[in-house]
């Protein structure tokens, strides 16, 4: 008997009553009743995740999804995904070795959820745990709660995991975790201390229910080079002023992330003369980008600022600043745009809002950079000038510092095995009960 066959005798058996194994092993002989309690040993260690988006597009979260089940899979674990049928990752999620893939009509299941509740629960009843990310109501539909009240309804013992990022005032207690949040059959796991605190205190969701795990960056792509010095130079030459102080702002050109706050602070250090040679870098895509190139013309500013494109490079962008500031007035959770500019070594300002001042301001002011009150032109340039008004050697103890917590407590790797550690802790406690 193979090690392919024991294993496949294992999952069979995994339906047998005690009674039932032990009269078989008893009539075989002994090395196939090693092979076989091998096999079913390597059995009791695998689990079974059942991983779950409702969104169609191919994002961060997607791709974070994606990843979990291939790690997963690597550690030899079983893994289903339950997608939309128009999903952009179904057939990403299908090149990955052993994972399987079910799919669903979302605009049928917003309709008539009803409809979809025997297939959900066959699909749950095999799963240890399941891993959602929480998303918005759909007509009657809403994934987390969905989940939960198909679990509850079969009396399955399947631990529900919901994931979720920037906190949205117009959700509800039941997208966390549905009938499950009365039991503490599920768990919620957040990006940032910010949204844990939101969905307590606005939500009701007990603090005991919900662990933070902070967003992790990449910090293998932002090292910095002389070749990546050059070329930085190239491609954002920023000319005027002579010996600019560049401040970046990296983000969709839209409402809430407030450009025109950043340009209008730039403004006063100039007519100040506080810090004349100024140069704010702008790069993203959105619909304000005339508002903006109109806004420059009427601030007088047009030498001071580069409004660039968007890029799938944003190295080179935190290469040619001093600074990043981040001065937005609307829904953020945790941005990676922060993370990323402090791991390539360069001291933020920020808004003192949502889960940003979590990395810059959560130490004694200074030593990442520093935090302003939303909204506060004034406050914003006093910021900036705190940092580009100091010696060179005071704003490289502040890069030092930024990059040191970052690679030490951000790392995309490190904070990855956590999420993966309490997935694979709750699926072995409801595999146990």
């Amino acid at each position: 008997m193979g090690n392919g066959a024991s294993a496949g005798i294992a999952a069979a058996a995994s339906t047998a009553s005690v009674d039932e194994l032990k009269a078989a092993l008893a009539g075989l002989p002994a090395e196939a009743r090693k092979k076989l309690q091998d096999g079913l040993s390597a059995n009791a260690d695998q689990l079974n995740i059942l991983l779950q988006e409702d969104l169609l597009i191919r994002g961060g979260a997607q791709l974070w999804l994606m990843n979990c089940g291939s790690r997963l899979r690597e550690a030899g674990h079983q893994v289903t995904f339950l997608l939309p049928d128009k999903s952009l990752i179904v057939d990403d999620c299908k090149a990955i070795p052993g994972a399987k893939v079910a799919t669903y009509d979302a605009d049928a299941i917003a309709e008539s959820p009803e409809k979809f509740t025997e297939q959900f629960t066959e699909l749950l009843k095999p799963a240890d745990v399941c891993v959602t990310l929480v998303r918005q109501k759909r007509g009657g539909f809403q994934n987390v709660g969905y989940m939960g009240e198909c679990i509850q309804a079969a009396k399955l013992k399947t631990f529900l995991i919901a994931k979720t990022g920037t906190p949205d005032p117009s959700y509800e207690p039941s997208f966390y975790g549905g009938p499950l949040l009365a039991t503490g059959q599920c768990c919620v796991i957040t990006i940032a201390k910010y949204t844990k605190d939101f969905i307590v205190e606005n939500m009701g969701v007990p603090a005991e229910l919900i662990t933070n795990v902070y967003n992790g960056t990449d910090t293998a792509k932002f090292r910095r080079t002389p070749e990546m010095a050059a070329e930085a130079l190239k491609r954002y030459p920023c000319a005027t002023p002579e010996n600019a102080f560049v401040v970046g702002c990296i983000g969709s050109y839209e409402e809430r992330k407030a450009q025109s706050l950043l340009l209008k602070a730039a403004k006063k250090l100039i007519d100040d003369k506080k810090l004349p040679n100024i140069h704010c870098l702008l790069v993203g895509e959105g619909p304000d980008k005339d508002m903006l190139t109109k806004l420059i013309d009427e601030l007088g500013i047009k030498d001071h600022v580069s409004l660039c494109d968007f890029t799938k490079e944003p190295f080179y962008v935190f290469e040619r600043c001093n600074l990043v500031a981040l001065p937005s007035t609307g829904k953020e959770g945790l941005p990676n745009v922060l993370l990323e500019a402090l791991a390539m070594e360069k001291p933020c300002v920020a808004t003192a809002k949502y889960g940003m001042p979590e990395v810059v301001g959560t130490f004694p002011e200074g030593t990442t950079g520093f935090t302003f009150p939303s909204g506060d032109v004034d406050a914003l340039a006093e910021a900036i000038l705190k940092i580009g008004g100091v010696a060179p050697d005071e704003q490289a103890k502040m890069a030092k510092a930024g990059k040191d917590m970052v690679f030490a407590e951000h790392d995309k790797v490190k904070q990855f095995e956590k999420i993966l550690e309490i997935i694979k802790a709750k699926a072995r406690a409801a595999k146990a009960a």
